[in-house]
């Protein structure tokens, strides 16, 4: 009578991948924020399955708006609190050394 219990004699095992540092943290994926033309810094936002958007600020701070209209109010809000906050009288406000928030540029083919 013969054994036909499996066995790992002819199985190559590959050795374990490394694993990435702790440090190493990620995939995330965002997307930027652009008002009135400008890329707020610091700004990021996601699109929800119900519709709805979520900000995030400094990517600390999050909140979650039921439509995409509210999203903008809000958005426009934190940029224009940034601009003050940084020293510029508004969002869309520049000196001779740098720009609150850039211009956002569009490739399309």
């Amino acid at each position: 009578m013969t054994d036909l219990a499996p066995t790992d004699e002819k199985v190559v095992r590959l050795p374990e991948p490394p694993k990435p540092p702790e440090w190493i943290v990620g995939p995330f994926e965002e997307y930027r924020v652009v008002i009135e033309g400008r890329v707020i810094p610091n700004l990021t936002a996601r699109r929800l399955q119900s519709g709805g958007v979520t900000l995030c600020v400094d990517r600390r701070w999050m909140a979650e708006f039921a439509n995409p209209a509210d999203a903008y109010q809000a958005a426009w809000l934190i940029a224009n609190a940034m601009a003050v906050a940084s020293g510029y009288p508004w969002l869309g406000a520049s000196n001779k050394d740098m720009p609150f928030a850039p211009e956002a540029m569009e490739v399309t083919p």
